[in-house]
C-alpha cells in the first residue's frame, strides 16, 4: 500500500519519516529548494540521530497523487488550492486530513470519490530546516471516518500502521469524528492563541496564575461546544496537555514569531461562527481572535489576512 504525503512542514516531515518505515512513501513539497535538499540529505530526526531517504516530488496545481493513501499535512488555509485535485481521487483511494481546527470540514463535502479520514495529531514537532525536525513530544494520531465509518480500504492502512509501527508511532481509531475534533479544537483554542499573545511556552500558562486565570475565562466562554457534564473533565485534559508540553512553543506562537500566517481562522474563527449560529456572544474569544490577527499583521505587514 503506497502513501503520499502533501506538505513539507514539520508535520509532513514527521509523518514521512515514520510512515516510510512501514509503507512506500512519496512526499510532495512545494519549493524546489526543499525538494533538492531532501533528495540530497533525506529527513533528519535530530534527537534520534537518524536519517531516512524517501521519494520526494514537487507539488504543483496539476499534480494528481495516485497513491492508495493521501495524507494532507498542510495548514488549513492552504487547503483551497489542493482540494480541486483531491476531488479527482477515486473510490480506491483514501485521503487523511491532519489540520488543526474545524473550519475545513465544510470544504470536504465536495470530495465524493475517495474515503475521507480525519486525523488529530498529538505529537509535538519543530521544523529546524527544510530537511530536519525535532520530535519534541511523542503522542498519538487519532483517526476517524468522516460521514461514514472506517472500513475496507482505509482499515487495511490503519491495521498495517498498527502492526508495523506499534508503540513507536501510535495510532488510535475513534468512532465519532465530531467529538474527536472538538476535543482537539478546545485544546488548541485555549493554548495556541494565549501562548502567541503572551509569547510564552505552553507551561507558562499554568505556572503564571494570571495566565491560568485567562485560560479559565476563555475556556468557560467556549465550552458551549460540549455537554455541561463533560466540561470539568475537558478542562483537566487541557491542563494536562499544557503540563505535558510545558517546554514546547505552540505552532501559533512560532508562526507569529516567524511572520507566517496562523491558523487562527480554523480555530477561533470557527468558534466565533458556531457561537453566532447559536445566538451566543463571545467577547473574550472575539478579543483574543482580533489580538492574534493584530500580531499576525504586525509581524508581516504585507500579508493578506482573511477574516471570517
Amino acid at each position: 500500500m503506497k502513501v503520499g504525503i502533501i506538505g513539507g512542514g514539520a508535520i509532513g516531515l514527521l509523518y514521512a519519516f515514520h510512515l516510510s518505515k512501514a509503507f512506500p512513501v512519496t512526499l510532495y513539497v512545494k519549493r524546489k529548494e526543499q525538494l533538492q535538499q531532501l533528495n540530497r540529505d533525506g529527513i533528519n530526526m535530530s534527537h534520534e540521530k537518524e536519517k531516512r531517504n524517501i521519494n520526494v516530488q514537487q507539488w504543483n496545481n496539476d499534480t494528481l497523487p495516485n497513491e492508495d493513501i493521501i495524507v494532507v499535512a498542510v495548514k488549513q488555509y492552504a487547503l483551497p488550492t489542493i482540494l480541486p485535485l483531491l476531488e479527482k481521487c477515486t473510490k480506491d483511494q483514501s485521503v487523511l486530513f491532519l489540520q488543526n481546527g474545524m473550519s475545513h470540514l465544510e470544504m470536504l463535502e465536495k470530495i465524493t470519490g475517495p474515503w475521507i479520514l480525519l486525523g488529530v495529531v498529538e505529537h509535538g514537532v519543530k521544523k529546524i530546516n527544510d530537511h530536519s525536525i525535532n520530535w519534541t513530544g511523542k503522542g498519538r494520531t487519532k483517526i476517524a471516518g468522516y460521514q461514514k465509518p472506517i472500513e475496507e480500504h482505509p482499515s487495511a492502512f490503519i491495521e498495517g500502521w498498527m502492526e508495523l509501527l506499534g508503540d513507536s508511532f501510535p495510532v488510535e481509531v475513534c468512532h465519532d469524528h465530531q467529538s474527536m475534533m472538538t476535543e482537539k479544537l478546545l485544546v488548541n483554542a485555549v493554548i495556541n492563541p494565549l501562548t502567541a499573545i503572551y509569547h510564552v511556552r505552553n507551561g507558562a500558562l499554568l505556572t503564571n496564575p494570571y495566565y491560568k486565570k485567562t485560560m479559565g475565562i476563555l475556556y468557560e466562554e467556549i465550552s458551549f461546544l460540549i455537554e455541561e457534564k463533560e466540561r470539568d473533565e475537558m478542562w483537566e485534559h487541557i491542563c494536562t496537555i499544557c503540563e505535558k508540553t510545558a517546554d514546547n512553543w505552540s505552532s501559533m506562537e512560532r508562526d507569529i514569531k516567524e511572520g507566517r500566517q496562523t491558523e487562527i481562522e480554523a480555530i477561533l474563527g470557527y468558534i466565533r461562527k458556531m457561537a453566532n449560529q447559536r445566538g451566543k456572544t463571545v467577547p473574550v474569544t472575539e478579543f483574543i481572535y482580533q489580538a492574534v490577527k493584530g500580531l499576525q499583521k504586525n509581524a508581516n505587514p504585507g500579508m493578506e489576512i482573511y477574516s471570517s
